[in-house]
């Protein structure tokens, strides 16, 4: 009788997984979140291709697919930051805004729920690691003058239709989002411990945006 060959059992862990292909949007945003946390630890000109790599558990190749170089990826970040200022209310919408109360508390709610922990690392990063690239800095402050620039046309046509009060902050709408940054120069510095500070700050500011702007 021949003998039967004994079948050989998997040995544990040695099953082939199963590849998932993700979409470029969620790989995008894997390598991303891989790059904010390797430039916090390791600084912008210490952190590698490879480094971002190995921590989303891909190959440098597959990085490369989706940002040309380390800059590009520093400049995505920047411009997830600069999308704070999108977050501020719906902009499109306040041309045609009869509503002008409702769009302060958007504005106010929108912007302090902006201070997430990925935005408030950027911003870190930006102020530690900036000087290393002058040539993204310089385009991300082009694009948020840009963006100041609509934001205030907009306040100006809700001034011309009546509907905000003519003032200092009307006439620079900038300043009046200043308590956003101090709040956010707050939560870098003590971190949660300021929580309770910038919830307070958060509704001054909303008061004083009610009494200042509403016609």
């Amino acid at each position: 009788m021949t003998a039967k060959k004994a079948k050989k059992k998997p040995q544990a862990g040695s099953e082939t997984r199963k590849r998932t292909r993700l979409s470029p949007e969620v790989r995008r945003k894997q390598i991303l979140e891989a790059a904010l946390v390797e430039f916090s630890r390791q600084g912008f000109a210490a952190t590698s291709i490879a480094m971002i790599a190995e921590r989303v558990g891909i190959s440098k190749g597959n990085v490369y697919v989706h940002f040309s170089s380390k800059n590009e990826i520093f400049e995505t970040l920047l411009e997830s930051l600069s999308s704070v200022g999108k977050a501020q209310g719906n902009w499109s919408r306040l041309e045609t805004a009869q509503d002008v109360p409702a769009f302060i508390d958007n504005l106010i709610d929108a912007s302090y729920a902006s201070l997430t922990p990925e935005a408030l690392a950027v911003l870190r990063m930006t102020i530690a690691e900036g000087h290393r690239v002058p040539g993204i800095l310089a385009k991300w402050q082009e694009a948020n003058l840009s963006g100041r620039a609509n934001r205030q046309a907009a306040i100006d046509e809700q001034v011309a239709a009546g509907r905000m009060k003519r003032g200092p902050l009307t006439d620079h709408f900038h300043f009046a989002m200043t308590p956003v940054v101090y709040a956010a120069v707050a939560r870098l510095v003590f971190g949660e411990a300021a929580a309770e500070d910038v919830d307070r700050m958060k509704e001054t500011h909303r008061k004083l945006l009610h009494q200042l702007l509403r016609s």
